[in-house]
This record gives structure tokens, C-alpha cells and sequence, in this order.
């Protein structure tokens, strides 16, 4: 639980910038003793800063493509495999939903040609290279950017509900196993991708097989709500075989 109330103190902090000790223990309901000793570990990450009855947020300037190179960097191989077998689902005049993340970013690098396609994303960092290298039509939904450069929250949802139809939307996760399907880390970011999900027409998971071990807070859906799961190479055969029987459609990228 501790991982856990010191997430929700961060987005806390995102949004307002100070919070009071006793407001944060109320909201999470734990002792302010136990909200004080969260403080101590997040000011020695350098997160926030002590003050009187609370804390600070310590604000920064703003660099997001050091955070981004480093989660290009991680499993590169298997991303770029992916992608690369994704793009063939890919079809002229579409209406594309991307999600945001670092497998995504390599997923532009087949729609550089022009395709007239329309491409909805709520992540800076698509936008920007689609932009620069292709001639799709580019719609960045508004709403709470986090440091990330990711969009969530009440305008996004917005803008998303105003669409009438998507054709195809490509999916990330931050976990997924057999039992709870694809989960998320952020409520927010998990509330837009339901709504992707509702919307498109198709929908395809790229999942890598480091996220395998991992687990988020909110439940996305099952696998069975996928159109298709595309994985890379490196995932366990006993893996595959497992989430195949429980309804997983899924594709192996060899490149």
C-alpha cells in the first residue's frame, strides 16, 4: 500500500502543487503519522518538499525527451518488431487511434508515406513525429498533460465522445497476465483507453513480453475484448498458450 498512497500523493501533487497533511491522510485513510514518513521518502527522491502542515510540489523545467529516449531504449528490438508487424493492418483513409507510449512512437515510422490517414492520440510525443514526417491528419486530445507527456481526463474524454467512428485502434498496457487482462497504472490514462475501446471498430493490443511480469492497479479488459494481441518473440511459449485459451487472439512479430 505504500507504492500506492505515494503514487496517489504525486498525482496529487501534479494537480494542486501543495497539499496538507491532514487533507491527504483523509483522502487515503491512514494516520498523518504514516502521511508524514511518505513525505520523508518522496523529499529524499527529490518529488516534493516539506512545509509547515504539508508539502510542495518541487517544480522543474519541463524535459521530456530524455525520459522518452530511455523507454525507447528499453526492449528497442522487440518494439520495433511489433510495430513493424502492426503496421500491416494499417489500410488507406483510416481513422487510427494510437495510445500513448514508447511502442507507439515506433509504430509512426510506417505511416511516414502518405495514406490519408486521420490519427487521433492523446501523447505528445506521437503527435510531434507524425507531424514531421507524415501527412496524416493529426488530432492531440486536450485535458491534464502529464510530465510524460501524456493527455488524460475530463477534455480528452470529451473530445473522444465527439468522435462518431474509429477504425482501428492500436492499444498498449503497462501490465498484463492471464487472469486480470491488460491493466493500467493511471486512472485517467485507463478511462480514455476504455473509451478507445468502446469507439473503434478494431481493436489491437502491442504487448511486449517484459509487461508479462507486470501488474497495474486498474483493470483495461480481458483479452477476449481484443480483436487481436500482437507480442514479440521473447515471450514465453507456455505464456501464449495460456492466454490463448482464454479467448487471446494472438500473433507473434518475427519481423
Amino acid at each position: 500500500m505504500r507504492s500506492f498512497r505515494q503514487k496517489q500523493i504525486r498525482e496529487t501533487l501534479e494537480r494542486s502543487s501543495v497539499i496538507k497533511t491532514v487533507d491527504i491522510a483523509g483522502e487515503l485513510g491512514v494516520t498523518v503519522e504514516t502521511i508524514r514518513r511518505d513525505f520523508d521518502q518522496l523529499e529524499k527522491q527529490g518529488v516534493l518538499r516539506k512545509i509547515y502542515g504539508g508539502a510542495e510540489r518541487i517544480t522543474e523545467p519541463l524535459n521530456l525527451l530524455p525520459a522518452l529516449e530511455v523507454r525507447r531504449s528499453e526492449d528497442r528490438r522487440a518494439k520495433e518488431a511489433m510495430a513493424n508487424w502492426a503496421a500491416r493492418y494499417i489500410s488507406d483513409n483510416s481513422i487510427i487511434a494510437l495510445d500513448a507510449g514508447s511502442t507507439m512512437f515506433e509504430l509512426c515510422r510506417h505511416l511516414r508515406q502518405p495514406r490519408n490517414l486521420v490519427i487521433l492520440c492523446n501523447d505528445l510525443h506521437t503527435a510531434t513525429e507524425l507531424l514531421s514526417k507524415s501527412d496524416a491528419k493529426v488530432y492531440l486530445m486536450g485535458g491534464f498533460l502529464t510530465k510524460d507527456g501524456t493527455s488524460s481526463g475530463t477534455y480528452a474524454r470529451e473530445f473522444l465522445n465527439s468522435i462518431a467512428n474509429i477504425d482501428l485502434f492500436f492499444c498498449s498496457t503497462d501490465g498484463a497476465n492471464p487472469e486480470d487482462g491488460l491493466t493500467s497504472d493511471e486512472e485517467g490514462i485507463n478511462t480514455l483507453k476504455k473509451l478507445y475501446l468502446k469507439k473503434a471498430k478494431t481493436s489491437i493490443a502491442l504487448i511486449g513480453h517484459s509487461k508479462f511480469h507486470k501488474k497495474g492497479f486498474y483493470k483495461l479488459c480481458d483479452f477476449s475484448d481484443l480483436d487481436k494481441v500482437i507480442t514479440d518473440g521473447e515471450t514465453p511459449r507456455d505464456m501464449i498458450e495460456h492466454l490463448r485459451s482464454r479467448g487471446a487472439r494472438i500473433e507473434i512479430a518475427d519481423r
